[in-house]
């Protein structure tokens, strides 16, 4: 019996012996080949995760969410085990320099100036100490590692397929519409509706029959904030304005008046100065964009056929279930 096989067996047999005396905590959870993980190990695991699940979900939804992240841990932690004895394999190891760089720029990041003040942190988001966390860390980049070097890299989209997928997808990628208007704007109240609503009038005439520059009737008539502005409002989306102000804008073409406008509490007039409508963004600007769109569903496809794989290749026992964590 070879020493790989002796070492499994030992695994199998002993494990509830030895490794049962606490029979929850400690029973061997996952194997795979030599790899073993312990139902401790997935429930610090499911603990930290669901936390956040119960602040954020109740009823039957947070029983839904409870449910898919006990198979996601158990299923996660299935194909850690196989992507670290892959990495074996293929001699992929995370130094413990990397690790110590990466621990460096999450103190610089955060504004710690001691490893112990880093570690309180980490208590407090993950129950982990900072020995714990390193470990976690060179075991999850490992992971990465192979999944980049023997998976990802391999997939590659050219030129010619980014270009196609921008001549059908035109729309994705145009800049958005916007406008832009200058308003005279009074507020009125029941008492006072049908002297402002004239005063208006009067002030549309006036800019009409150029007796008075839009600008110049901004400053005298307008009560509105956008008064400091002259009146304007910048690239605004469909949606920003009130329903009647808009629809009465975007009849207008550019540099026209509207009539005077009356909507609760307040009656305006306004200028339509600018329309951007939408036109196509230069390839080269949307270039990295399409590549991620196209090679994320390639990737993902991918990953899930090399771990099916590994799963075939390897000896792999799972003895755990959703419900015991």
């Amino acid at each position: 019996m070879t020493k790989r096989v002796l070492i499994l067996v030992l695994l199998i047999v002993l494990a509830p012996a030895t490794l049962g005396f606490s029979k929850v905590v400690e029973k061997i959870a996952i194997i795979v080949n030599n790899r073993a993980s312990t139902l401790l190990d997935l429930k610090k695991i499911y603990d930290a995760r669901s936390s956040v699940l119960f602040q954020k979900y109740t009823g039957d939804e947070l029983k839904k969410q409870i449910a898919n992240l006990k198979k996601q841990v158990i299923e996660e932690k299935l194909e850690e085990l196989l992507l670290l004895e892959k990495a074996g394999q293929e001699e992929i190891s995370i130094t413990d320099e990397q690790i110590d760089t990466f621990i460096q720029q999450l103190l610089k990041e955060n504004n710690f100036k001691t490893e112990a003040q880093l570690e309180n942190a980490i208590m407090q988001s993950t129950g982990m100490t900072l020995k714990e966390f390193k470990e976690n860390q060179k075991t999850q980049n490992t992971a990465r590692t192979v999944i980049n070097q023997l998976v990802v890299r391999n997939i590659q989209v050219d030129n010619a397929e980014m270009k196609a997928y921008f001549a059908q997808h035109l729309s994705d990628y145009e800049t958005p519409f916007s406008y832009s208007i200058q308003e005279i704007v009074m507020l009125y109240n029941d008492q006072n509706r049908d002297s402002v609503l004239a005063t208006m009038k009067e002030c549309r005439k006036s800019i009409v029959t150029n007796k008075l520059g839009f600008g110049e009737a901004v400053q005298k008539y307008s009560e509105a904030g956008s008064k400091d502005y002259n009146g304007e409002m910048q690239n605004l989306k469909k949606g920003d304005l009130n329903k009647k102000l808009e629809e009465a804008a975007l009849r207008l073409k550019p540099q026209e008046v509207s009539p005077v406008i009356e909507i609760p509490g307040s009656i305006h007039i306004v200028r339509l100065t600018e329309v951007n409508k939408p036109k196509a963004r230069p390839f080269k600007d949307v270039k990295d964009d399409i590549r991620s769109k196209i090679r994320e569903p390639q990737i993902n496809a991918a990953i899930k056929k090399f771990i099916t794989e590994l799963k075939g290749t390897y000896y792999v026992r799972v003895d755990v279930k959703p419900e015991d964590l």
